[in-house]
């Protein structure tokens, strides 16, 4: 009976060895799932030059990010290929939550793998958002005061009479406008001249100097220019507290020109603002991140900061992800229309 004593007392031994290694492997699991980890900084990324709105946007959310996640938060700037290279550079580093970048209506993960010269490493699926903060039916067409072209009514009529003589001008390529007067076209049977640009400045001047009849811009920095009017929004309608009500949707010209506002994919894309982490990283981690974004567009100072150039409104990860499908899945199907 002795023979069984040795193999008892490895058992023992073994059964020890077994707890001191969960216990070990307990404290480096609850070690490795702390976030932020103590003097490890979180990297903002800015992927458009210096001094637009893109930097001044991740400028003002810093220190609110150091506020609920209690960490240090560092500014990068990582520019080029209208912001394909900032998110490149990002999929090369670990998708472990520590470098967000920003995304809008017109670039993104659901734009760059269908519009941009160079097909990027990376696809759709290998990002995840923390959800939408700012949201507003921003982006439009733009016509001089005196244009022939005051309603949209006046330019689908036109585009329709004169085939391609109507000269519109955006920036681009690589952005969502590309595909949006591709579905202009199609959607509507029409044909204009299209002219893109490396600038909204540049775009502006000529809409001024009567080079270009329409531009398809961000339209709210437009209201008060005595120069312009703003032809219609891109968008199906607007929220109730919209600064600027009097401004006319694609949903108020339905009847008079024999469509459904529902049936459009890309054109009704409202202005919205929002971050990507790369897919992958801890649960624990990105619920972290999601819930401090939910509470920085809840915050009064927040929202006080940056009311003159963002809408705020806050939609959780789940309901800003079928937004963005729908966006993936339009340019996608529309992107064939493009020349690259």
């Amino acid at each position: 009976m002795q023979m069984w004593k040795p193999h008892l007392a490895a058992c023992r031994l073994a059964r020890v060895a077994v707890a001191v290694a969960g216990i070990i492997g307990f404290g480096l699991a609850a070690e490795a799932q702390e976030f932020p980890e103590p003097g490890r900084p979180i990297t903002l990324i800015n992927h458009f030059a210096p001094g637009g709105v893109n930097l001044q946007s991740v400028q003002d959310f810093a220190p609110f990010l150091e506020k609920y996640l209690g960490g240090r938060i560092n500014i990068e700037t990582i520019e080029g290929a209208a912001g394909l290279i900032g998110y490149n550079n990002v999929f090369a580093r670990p998708a472990d939550g520590y470098t967000i970048i920003g995304a809008s209506s017109t670039n993104g993960p659901y734009i760059y793998p269908h519009l941009a010269e160079t097909a990027p490493p990376w696809k759709y699926e290998d990002w995840v958002t923390l959800g939408i903060y700012s949201d507003i039916p921003n982006s439009g067409m733009i016509v001089l005061k005196d244009s022939p072209y005051q309603t949209f009514s006046d330019f689908i009529k036109a585009a329709k009479e004169h085939p391609g003589e109507i000269t519109m001008g955006t920036i681009g390529p690589g952005r969502i406008e590309d595909v949006q007067i591709v579905e202009l076209q199609q959607f509507f049977g029409i044909e204009v001249n299209r002219v893109f640009y490396d600038s909204g400045g540049t775009l502006f001047t000529d809409l001024l100097t009567g080079d270009l009849d329409v531009i398809v811009s961000t339209t709210t920095q437009y209201v008060d220019n005595p120069d312009v009017e703003i032809m219609t929004l891109l968008a199906y309608e607007m929220a109730d507290n919209f600064p600027y009500p009097d401004l006319h949707t694609l949903a108020d010209y339905q009847e008079e020109l024999g469509y459904d506002v529902k049936d459009l994919k890309t054109l009704g894309t409202n202005q919205f603002n929002t971050f990507f982490v790369r897919a992958g990283l801890p649960d624990e981690t990105y619920a972290k991140l999601v819930e401090a974004m939910k509470q920085i567009v809840a915050d009064p100072e927040w929202r006080e900061k940056v009311k003159g150039y963002r809408f705020p409104a806050y939609y959780p990860p789940e309901e800003a992800r079928v937004i963005f499908d729908r966006i993936n899945e339009g340019v996608a199907e529309l992107a064939v229309g493009i020349t690259k």
